[in-house]
């Protein structure tokens, strides 16, 4: 097979970047990342295989995603059970509907990680990071998470779920301020597994913290679903997870972080009610007694009409 010129697209925040163009509108500041982009590459190659039988696609794609950057789809990012064909050939299936969302989001992406991750970090110099920064595929399994890769903290962007599910030109700030957020806060500490507070305070912090950062984002561009909101439905929830707080059952953590249509809102109002008189700076900072204390006051304040 020909051997193309690598189109990957390795990307260096540099230190004053708007200011080398002139009246950018990206604004400057002091921290830098470095950005890896494998998706134009995934979509020349697609344009190549679009004709081709089924098994060729997945071969070839395959080929090239891993002639590229294997490290980005093996078991450091998907675990050990992933299936790279079976994925791959469920994102070609979609291709022929996708693939104008996605080249659409591929394109503006770099400028939007870019002016988005300089804004936070900027305003959260307490985050000891500086990348890289992966605009790549998830198959759908995610839209941005963080993963350990050649020994080096990654966050991962699914280009190819952010497109599908949210379409090639919508924000995309509140998912980088949401990722960059979660990794504000400290990993549990133990002692034994996680419990059902630490759980939901890891979805709570960094949903409230968008509504924070990003006034002008809806509900759908944090996942807040319409029927999700119900005051009773939410009441009730946080009954139910009020009662399992230190449980470190796997059914228990469910509940709180993704079981049911409110647990997304759920989080944003106990997240809310949390940093209440705190900043987002303090907030992270909270362990123990004291942030399982300030948790469970925040679901009986959720549990009450019109809270």
């Amino acid at each position: 097979m020909e051997t193309r010129p690598r189109r990957s697209l390795v990307l260096l925040l540099a230190l004053g970047l708007a200011c080398a163009h002139g009246g950018s509108s990206v604004p400057t500041g002091t921290r830098t990342i470095a950005q890896v982009d494998v998706v134009p590459e995934f979509l020349a190659t697609w344009q190549e295989v679009r004709g081709a039988p089924r098994p060729d696609q997945v071969n070839r794609t395959r080929e090239a995603l891993l002639a590229q950057h294997p490290e980005l789809f093996g078991p450091e990012v998907f675990g050990p059970g992933a299936a790279l064909d079976r994925d791959l050939e469920r994102l070609l299936v979609e291709m022929p509907r996708l693939e104008p969302k996605l080249r659409a989001l591929s394109e503006r992406m770099p400028g939007e990680l870019e002016r988005s991750a300089r804004r936070f970090l900027d305003e959260f110099p307490e985050l000891d990071w500086s990348g890289p920064a992966a605009s790549s595929l998830s198959f759908s399994h995610f839209e941005a998470v963080w993963r350990t890769v050649g020994g080096r903290r990654t966050l991962i962007l699914g280009l190819d779920a952010i497109a599908f599910y949210r379409g090639p030109y919508a924000l995309v700030e509140p998912v980088i301020h949401h990722a960059l957020a979660t990794a504000l806060l400290p990993a549990w500490k133990g002692p034994g597994p996680i419990p059902v507070w630490w759980a939901l305070w890891e979805e709570a912090f960094p949903v409230a913290a968008v509504r924070t950062l990003d006034p002008g984002a809806s509900d759908a561009d944090l996942r807040l679903t319409e029927e999700g909101k119900d005051p009773a439905t939410l009441a009730a929830l946080a009954r139910r997870v009020r009662g399992v707080l230190d449980s470190t059952r796997e059914a228990d953590r469910r509940a709180s972080g993704g079981g049911s249509s409110g647990s997304r809102w759920l989080a944003l109002r106990v997240g809310q009610h949390v940093l209440a008189g705190r900043s987002l700076h303090d907030a992270p900072k909270l362990s123990g007694t004291q942030l399982r204390s300030a948790i469970e006051a925040a679901l009986v304040a959720v549990e009450r009409p019109g809270s």
